[in-house]
């Protein structure tokens, strides 16, 4: 499709080797998956240089932004378009795969939830509150984001996109060359 050919591309130009596919739509969520295997060992690596990172979640956010307004000036722009995405409506509600995040709803449905919840939500609303950052960026880093030890909070491109499953047991490396190495010490299926 459209927004994915390109992405694939530049997975390849930056050195991203997986054996998992890219599933997905132009307009929904995107993830991998095996097929007609099984699998373990390494199932990702990807070079540092084609991950965006900084030292905290915030200054994360504020490079994620940064990137995404330099459009296709950005070397990262084929990563930045695969990202869901958050806009305003006409009336000032957020839309979008993003808009699904509780720091999106309108009051009327926090109010729904927080009257059942014991104030949970609240709580986390109030923690989550990050005046002055951008909001499709911060709702990124802090929903896809992943540390990186040694080097700080990372955008990994399709790390970001893997579904994760408890009973799968994975570990994450950097090797000598800054790359990042995702395996799986469980063997796992096809799906």
């Amino acid at each position: 499709n459209n927004m994915l050919s390109p992405f694939l591309s530049w997975c390849a130009t930056q050195g991203i080797i997986t054996p998992l596919t890219l599933c997905g739509e132009e307009t929904s969520y995107r993830y991998m998956k095996i097929d007609n295997h099984s699998l373990s060992g390494d199932i990702l690596r990807i070079p540092l240089k084609a991950c965006i990172i900084d030292k905290t979640p915030e200054l994360l956010s504020q490079k994620l932004a940064k990137e995404r307004d330099m459009g296709d000036e950005s070397i990262f722009a084929p990563y930045i378009n695969v990202l869901p995405t958050l806009d305003a409506s006409e009336n000032g509600d957020y839309i979008g795969p993003l808009s699904c995040m509780p720091r999106f709803w309108d009051e009327k449905r926090i109010e729904v939830v927080s009257d059942a919840d014991g104030g949970q939500l609240e709580r986390k609303l109030i923690e989550d509150k990050r005046n002055g950052l951008d909001p499709w960026a911060h709702a990124c880093v802090t929903s896809r984001a992943n540390y990186v030890l040694g080097h700080g909070y990372a955008m990994t491109p399709i790390l970001d996109m893997i579904n994760h499953d408890s009973s799968i047991s994975t570990s994450a490396r950097v090797d000598e060359e800054d790359e990042l190495y995702l395996s799986s010490n469980t063997s796992f299926s096809a799906g």
